[in-house]
């Protein structure tokens, strides 16, 4: 099936380009740059993996979405959590942890944007590289989040392109 892959550059979302690749072509990878601090390590990552398997690459600017959030993930005055190794089994911790980087409605807004490109390009999925680890913290990181997108977008869009977490490494 043709995709529309969300790509960061980090390890979920190139192990999903990489699958995504295997169950049929990349029309269109897309990195999003809303103000966060490894922005531009992102953009250079994503876009030499892109490179690499020759898929066009589109980054798309969301300023105003660093403007509606104090987490320290976009705002360079606060500290990034850092958990030691045996506080990440602990979910008061974690808690704690994904309440400092949460952005608003991310993943549902990046899965929204890349949709209105797939159906553009006539792909039937949006790829996201969402896992099992931060599933345990991020509800729109979860299976069911990625299966009530896929539903809203059956309404969204003419093709009702979905939303496919190929790849999900064990806990």
């Amino acid at each position: 099936m043709d995709s529309v892959v969300l790509l960061s550059g980090g390890l979920d979302s190139t192990v999903n380009l990489a699958y995504a690749l295997t169950e049929g072509s990349v029309k269109l990878a897309l990195t999003m740059d809303y103000g966060q601090r490894a922005a531009r390590r992102e953009i250079k990552a994503a876009a030499a993996l892109a490179g690499y398997y020759n898929i066009r690459h589109q980054v798309v600017e969301l300023p105003w979405l660093a403007q509606i959030t104090a987490t320290s993930l976009v705002k360079e005055e606060g500290s990034l959590p850092e958990p030691a190794a045996e506080e990440l089994d602990n979910p008061d911790v974690t808690q704690k942890t994904a309440a400092a980087v949460w952005v608003p409605n991310r993943n549902g807004l990046f899965i929204n944007i890349a949709a209105c490109f797939a159906e553009s390009l006539n792909c039937g999925q949006v790829v996201a590289g969402f896992n099992r680890e931060e599933a345990a913290t991020f509800p729109d990181n979860t299976p069911e989040f990625a299966a009530a997108a896929g539903k809203a977008l059956a309404y969204a869009t003419a093709n009702q392109v979905r939303v496919s977490q190929l790849y999900q490494p064990l806990v």
